[in-house]
C-alpha cells in the first residue's frame, strides 16, 4: 500500500519552480489585458498582483496575511508608479508591455521572497526587482 501511495505522489508531484513560473506568466498575461481598461485598470492590476502573490504563497504552503502581501507590494513602490502611468497613457503598444513586465517582475520577486522564507529585510529583493 505504501508503494502505491508513493507512486501516486510521484505521478502528481508539482514542480514548484515550473508552477511558480506559470503563475507569474499567467498573471502577466492578465495584466496585458487589464492595463488597457480605462478606469478600472489600476485597481484591477493591483488585485491581479495580490492574487498572484497569494497563489505563489499557497504553492509553497505559506499562509500570508494581507498586511504581508501589501508590505511586499509597498516595498516595490515603483511597480505601482509604472502601472499607474501605463494605465493613464491611452496607447496600447506602450500600456501592454509595461503592465505585463511590471507584473512579471513583481511575481519573480515575490517568488524569491517566499522561497527565502519571507524575510523582513526586503532590500535584496528591491535590487532583484530593479
Amino acid at each position: 500500500m505504501t508503494e502505491r501511495l508513493d507512486e501516486h505522489k510521484m505521478k502528481y508531484a508539482v514542480d514548484t519552480d515550473k508552477e511558480a513560473e506559470n503563475i507569474c506568466r499567467w498573471a502577466a498575461a492578465r495584466a496585458g489585458v487589464i492595463v488597457v481598461a480605462p478606469v478600472v485598470g489600476t485597481m484591477t492590476l493591483m488585485a491581479n498582483e495580490v492574487y498572484m502573490i497569494t497563489r505563489l504563497a499557497k504553492l509553497r504552503g505559506i499562509k500570508l496575511s494581507e498586511s504581508a502581501v501589501l508590505g511586499l507590494l509597498g516595498s516595490l513602490g515603483g511597480a505601482f508608479v509604472g502601472q499607474t502611468l501605463a494605465t493613464l497613457i491611452p496607447f496600447a503598444p506602450v500600456q501592454i508591455p509595461v503592465g505585463m513586465s511590471v507584473t512579471y517582475a513583481v511575481g519573480k520577486v515575490a517568488n524569491a521572497w517566499l522561497e527565502a522564507g519571507c524575510p523582513e529585510d526586503l532590500s535584496a529583493f528591491k535590487t532583484t526587482y530593479e
